[in-house]
């Protein structure tokens, strides 16, 4: 039988609302006695908390619920590494917890669908990692029950905590060219592979990322004079036919001295493509990934534009805490900064 906040008090000879002070959230009310007494009376008889009383009596349950999408779309609630780390680090400071909840796009799109996560994992509020493509009555259902909800990895209008891509593809192309660089490519392979409708159509539903990197990519080059080559944003590639653009990209006298890889995917197919070749890096191409952590291929250690997965787990959690203490406030978005990891694929170019 559990032991109760009464059977404290009445070893410790102190009230029962005083026990109850010192074991919740106004302990420091009082001595350093007081708290030693209750603390020490706690150990001895093994007290072990109600949660689900706790709860009632602060209309907290220190709880946040992180909603996914189960949709075939898979890249909709993508986590990368360091994301929960950084989001579970943060809720214990605060002596919260998470919970996980994963629901279809028809789920996510019911009237019922906010109270129902709120209610079936008792928690204070949401962070929700679904990042593109978000079913606008999604939205309306979060606003329309003023449910405090912290967007991960979206660029939205509000309350939203994103890596800022833009801002990195600027750097890192900016930081080729100070090392001599002239031709360098921006590579992103999209497959018709979980796309929907035409190139088009499938263009205007990507993550932001797709569009924000090749954007701050392009405004480098351009300010430098120089001809932005994107591969590619104009076409499905098959999957098939990725090694083939790649070897097509790096022939010739013309080839890219550098290349900026969207993600893992792309940089495994350039490095294939410039062994093929004969091209040595960072001698003859130089590489930088975009990526959460380094990765070791080849025998090399990548340089990285280093996606800040934690450092976003821990804003999307302070805002959401800001957003639990006035749920009606929009807060603003947080583009997140880059950190540029230099590995073993970066050099200056060859005469």
């Amino acid at each position: 039988m559990s032991v109760t906040i009464k059977e404290i008090a009445r070893l410790t000879g102190l009230s029962v609302p005083t026990v109850g002070n010192v074991l919740g959230r106004s302990a420091a009310r009082y001595s350093a006695e007081t708290r030693r007494r209750v603390r020490e009376a706690a150990r001895e008889l093994g007290y072990r908390p109600n949660s689900s009383a706790r709860a009632m009596r602060q209309g907290r349950t220190g709880c946040a619920a992180l909603v996914l999408s189960r949709s075939r779309q898979q890249t909709h609630s993508y986590i990368p590494a360091g994301l929960l780390d950084g989001l579970d680090d943060e809720l214990a400071q605060h002596n919260m917890h998470l919970t996980v909840s994963r629901l279809s796009d028809e789920e996510l799109s019911k009237d019922d669908f906010v109270p129902k996560v709120l209610r079936e994992h008792m928690a204070d509020g949401m962070i929700v990692n679904y990042t593109h493509g978000i079913p606008p009555t999604m939205l309306d259902l979060i606003h329309a029950h003023h449910t405090p909800a912290v967007w991960l990895n979206a660029k939205l209008k509000e309350d939203c905590a994103y890596p800022d891509d833009e801002g990195a593809a600027r750097n890192v192309t900016a930081e080729l060219l100070n090392l001599g660089h002239r031709r360098i490519a921006l590579v992103h392979l999209v497959s018709r592979l979980n796309s929907v409708g035409t190139f088009a159509q499938n263009k205007a539903q990507m993550h932001y990322s797709a569009l924000d990197r090749a954007a701050g990519y392009a405004t480098v080059m351009l300010d430098a004079g120089l001809q932005p080559n994107v591969l590619s944003h104009e076409r499905y590639i098959e999957q098939q036919e990725y090694l083939s653009v790649c070897l097509a990209m790096l022939r010739g006298p013309d080839r890219p001295t550098a290349v900026l890889a969207y993600s893992e995917n792309e940089v495994a197919e350039v490095v294939v493509a410039a062994r093929v070749l004969g091209l040595e890096i960072p001698r003859d191409l130089s590489i930088v990934v975009f990526a959460p952590i380094g990765r070791w291929l080849g025998g090399r250690y990548f340089s990285v534009a280093a996606i800040p997965t934690q450092e976003m787990g821990r804003r999307a959690v302070q805002m959401l805490l800001r957003k639990l203490q006035k749920p009606d406030a929009l807060c603003a978005p947080e583009p997140i900064p880059y950190t540029i990891a230099n590995g073993e694929t970066v050099a200056a170019p060859q005469a």
